[in-house]
C-alpha cells in the first residue's frame, strides 16, 4: 500500500517525460473556457486539471483503505481521462480490495492493453492471479517484470513475495 501511496504522489510530481517506460498515457488537460465577457475584478485563474493532480486526490483514500470511495472516484476521474493505464490500474487495484476479481482482471487488462510495459499492473494483476489461484500466469508477470526492471525493481521484488513457494 505504501509503495501505492508514493507511486500517486510521485505522479504528481513529476513530468510526464520523466515517467519513461512506466508513465501514463498522455491525457489532455482539462482547462476552463475563456469568459466571454471582461470582468473588472481580476479571478484568480481555475488550477489546471491533469489526470496526475486527480489521482493525488486518491491518495487519502487508500491510505486510509476507502477502496470504494477510491473507486467510485477513480470511474470519474476514468471518465475524464479515458485510456490511462494509471487509472486502469488502480481501478483494477481497488476492484481487487474490494473483491470484485472480474471487474479487476478487466482493468488490468485495459492497463496493460494500453502499456503492455505497465510495471504496477503486472505487479498488481500478478497478485491478482497469486489470490484467484493461477499461479502460472503469476509468474509469467513475474517473469515480465525481470525483463523489464530486474530483480531490484519493487514491483518484481512485491510480486515475487506474493507467488512464494507456490
Amino acid at each position: 500500500m505504501r509503495k501505492l501511496l508514493i507511486y500517486v504522489a510521485a505522479l504528481s510530481l513529476m513530468a510526464p517525460a520523466a515517467h519513461g517506460d512506466y508513465s501514463p498515457t498522455p491525457a489532455p488537460a482539462v482547462t476552463p473556457a475563456p469568459s466571454k465577457a471582461p470582468t473588472s475584478t481580476s479571478t484568480p485563474a481555475k488550477p489546471v486539471v491533469t489526470v496526475q493532480t486527480e489521482l493525488t486526490r486518491i491518495n487519502p483514500m487508500l491510505s486510509s483503505n476507502n477502496f470504494k470511495k477510491a473507486r467510485t472516484e477513480l470511474i470519474k476521474i476514468d471518465k475524464a481521462f479515458p485510456n490511462n493505464a494509471d487509472v486502469n490500474n488502480l481501478l483494477g487495484y481497488t476492484s481487487r480490495k474490494l473483491k470484485s476479481y472480474s471487474s479487476s482482471a478487466s482493468y488490468y487488462t485495459k492497463a496493460l492493453q494500453i502499456n503492455p510495459n505497465h510495471l504496477g499492473a503486472l505487479e498488481y494483476q500478478g497478485e491478482l492471479f497469486v489470490t484467484t489461484k493461477k499461479i502460472a500466469s503469476a509468474k509469467s508477470n513475474l517473469a515480465k517484470l525481470l525483463t523489464l526492471c530486474g530483480v531490484n525493481c519493487s514491483e518484481y521484488k512485491d510480486l515475487k513475495k506474493a507467488i512464494g513457494n507456490k
